[in-house]
């Protein structure tokens, strides 16, 4: 399910000439290459009906590099949900913290997710584009039951940590313990990934997250400015303008372009 699409971050491509030529400072010449994209899980926001809320999501992410020193990143977006369960969220750029205000969040896409229609539109802000897929409230990575795990990889604890309250609303918390023993994911020692969940049995979603993993560091995700209203119907409809392409799985096998909405 594309609701699970993970937040893009950075993906720097480093464009060279053609391979066959040198580089304008005289070096040796090479094909182009570039790094892999990085991406980080959102907070899932399921269709609960009958518990409608807008709220800014954030999110801090902080990795520390082999010679002890750290890159840290934020973004901020509007997540809301109605009453019905639609759901409208921003996909947002990372920007770097501390920011010198010589870089920009900017929204490249938007979810738009419709349980009654039965429809999920996620739509390209750049080239006006909307790609009309299948809906489903399936999870990733659903809870998995406590203990050793089926791959005979990792073993997962849970701890209750008491009840709280965040942003006026009352939170059930716990943590997950994920072991991943030596020498099963490429690992030569056991990695130990933890994660605290402030859970709003309301809404139905975690109002915050801590992840650590030494594999994709700290991660901070959080709902701030928690509203408990819906915003304008007109918030959960595809955008006018922006062409819609049909890809479910009844469409053609070649999508074709809808009229802009």
């Amino acid at each position: 399910m594309r609701q699970f699409r993970l937040a893009f971050v950075t993906a720097c491509f480093l464009l060279a000439g053609p391979a066959t030529l040198t580089s304008q400072e005289g070096g040796p010449a090479h094909a182009p290459d570039g790094r892999a994209p990085q991406l980080i899980a959102p907070l899932y926001i399921s269709p609960k009906p009958n518990a409608p809320f807008t709220a800014t999501a954030k999110t801090t992410w902080v990795r520390t590099l082999p010679d002890g020193s750290t890159v840290s990143s934020e973004n901020s977006r509007t997540v809301t949900r109605d009453g019905e369960g639609r759901i409208f969220q921003q996909r947002v750029t990372f920007v770097p913290v501390p920011n010198d205000e010589k870089h920009e969040m900017w929204v490249h896409a938007t979810d738009y997710y419709d349980p009654v229609e039965q429809t999920h539109y996620h739509c390209d802000t750049g080239p006006k584009t909307c790609d009309l897929v299948d809906y489903s409230e399936g999870v990733e990575n659903p809870v998995v039951p406590a203990g050793l795990q089926p791959d005979q990889t990792t073993f997962v604890t849970r701890e209750n940590l008491g009840v709280d309250t965040v942003g006026g609303l009352e939170v059930q918390r716990s943590r997950e313990t994920t072991t991943v023993y030596r020498e099963t994911v490429g690992n030569t020692n056991t990695i130990l990934r933890t994660v605290d969940y402030w859970y709003s049995p309301a809404l139905g979603v975690n109002v915050q997250v801590k992840r650590h993993d030494p594999r994709d560091g700290d991660q901070t995700l959080w709902l701030t400015n928690i509203s408990l209203t819906a915003s304008d119907p007109d918030t959960y409809k595809a955008p006018a303008g922006y062409r819609v392409f049909d890809r479910r799985m009844n469409a053609t096998a070649q999508p074709v372009a809808e009229e802009p909405r």
